[in-house]
């Protein structure tokens, strides 16, 4: 294995030069396009995608967008074509503050930064260690193994084990969010990603608004700017939205957008197997270790049943209803997060399974139970309506039974009905015949 440095070099440079493969495919295939287009408003509409996506690099330029110093260790992810309008300054005029931009984004470091140093000081995940000594004259009088070894295993309960996993990862949270932060810092100060706000860029997409773009051409007034195009986290949105789909949005949304632009969207094939699929890619970026596929492969199943509930239950309830539901669903899945962050974390398919084992695979036993409870409470659904349809069907009253029934109302009541009723015969029949 590289170093860690190296390969977070790596990593980008991987999702740079596939990326920058795709973006001059797309640019071929729409200029073929256009030149088979006869429809004029289709053509109007390939000529605006071009103008503002299009790349023609040549390899110099593939070596220097690879290896720009800017997101080459950290991220985050950006097109070709964004890098292009950087170095041409396309969008870059007296309306943009990078260094306001940057004070904006940055203030929240330091809290991240001293919340990372508390957590992982009482919670650490690799070894504990203790200092003895006072100001800044301290020494490590012990450290050994901890959520690796056998202490947590020997000293520690299965409750305090099941919760440990909530702490670490705040750990785990905090100290990327400094370390993404800080990157799209870098980007800011150097004017990457800075688009027009009301384009509405894009985490890693850019412009999505190209009209909003040719009005700004056509028109001399100061433009408002911001740099969504290199977002690569919402911090608060990580934390708060309900469901684990909402939350995977929000991390890592750069690298997230060259997933679904280069690989889920480019697959030919039902919903849960493309997840699963751009759940694998994701995996086997970030490295060998099994660890990221054990956790993320399981968020597929986690997708499935977050829909089966989202249909048969939240769409359902009232206002208040769906409130405590999101409620519930935050606190599953913030569980879930910290359950596959260990995997994550440990990287190692044995440490990984020892740790789970320990606590009985307690989040994939939910999530079996989940399953089984959707789909019984699914099954019930489904026969209940089936057998709805079915009397609907079977209770149409036709003309016949209409006439029938007003004779029976029109003709009084005669001795020999009452009798015939309680012998089981219907009321009317024998006059009826």
């Amino acid at each position: 294995m590289p170093p860690a440095h190296t390969n977070a070099i790596l990593m980008m440079i991987t999702l740079k030069l596939v990326g920058v493969c795709y973006e001059v495919h797309d640019t071929w295939k729409k200029r073929g396009l256009l030149k088979k287009e006869e429809d004029e408003e289709v053509k109007a509409k390939l000529k605006q995608e071009l103008k503002y996506e299009e790349v023609d690099p040549s390899p110099a330029d593939i070596f220097h967008y690879a290896f720009n110093y800017v997101g080459v260790l950290t991220g985050p992810y950006y097109k070709y074509r964004v890098y292009a309008d950087m170095l041409h300054g396309t969008f870059v005029d007296s309306g943009l503050n990078c260094v306001q931009a940057m004070l904006q984004r940055i203030w929240v470091v330091p809290l991240y930064s001293v919340a990372f140093l508390i957590t992982s000081h009482f919670f650490p995940l690799s070894t504990k260690c203790y200092f003895e000594g006072f100001g800044f004259v301290s020494g490590i009088a012990a450290c050994g193994k901890f959520a690796e070894g056998d202490t947590i295993f020997t000293d520690y309960s299965f409750f305090y084990r099941v919760w440990y996993m909530t702490p670490v990862f705040f750990t785990f949270r905090m100290r990327i969010y400094c370390g993404f932060v800080l990157s799209e810092c870098v980007c800011i100060m150097a004017g990457l990603g800075a688009y027009p706000k009301n384009c509405e860029p894009k985490p890693g997409k850019g412009p999505s608004d190209y009209k909003a773009l040719e009005q700004k051409d056509n028109k001399e007034q100061k433009t408002e700017f911001n740099f969504e195009t290199i977002h690569n986290i919402d911090e608060y949105g990580a934390d708060f939205t309900p469901t684990v789909r909402a939350g995977m949005r929000c991390w890592n949304m750069t690298v997230q957008f060259w997933l679904a632009n280069n690989v889920y969207k480019r697959l030919k094939l039902a919903r849960p197997i493309k997840e699963a699929l751009t759940m694998l890619t994701s995996a086997y970026w970030h490295g060998v270790h099994s660890g990221y596929y054990l956790s993320m492969l399981t968020v597929p199943f986690i997708l499935a049943i977050e829909d089966y509930f989202d249909r048969l239950v939240r769409r359902k309830l009232g206002d208040t209803g769906k409130k405590l539901y999101d409620w519930f669903s935050w606190f599953i899945k913030m569980q879930n997060f910290a359950y596959m962050g260990m995997a994550f974390l440990l990287l190692r398919v044995n440490t990984t399974l020892y740790y789970w084992h320990s606590i009985g695979y307690l989040y994939h036993g939910l999530l079996f139970l989940m399953h089984c409870a959707a789909q019984y409470v699914n099954l019930i659904l489904g026969k209940a309506e089936h057998k709805l349809k079915k009397a609907r069907a079977t209770a149409v009253i036709d003309e016949t039974t209409k006439i029938r029934y007003k004779r029976t109302i029109e003709v009084p009541s005669e001795p020999t009905v009452a009798s015939d009723t309680l012998n089981g015969d219907a009321v009317g029949s024998k006059k009826d015949d």
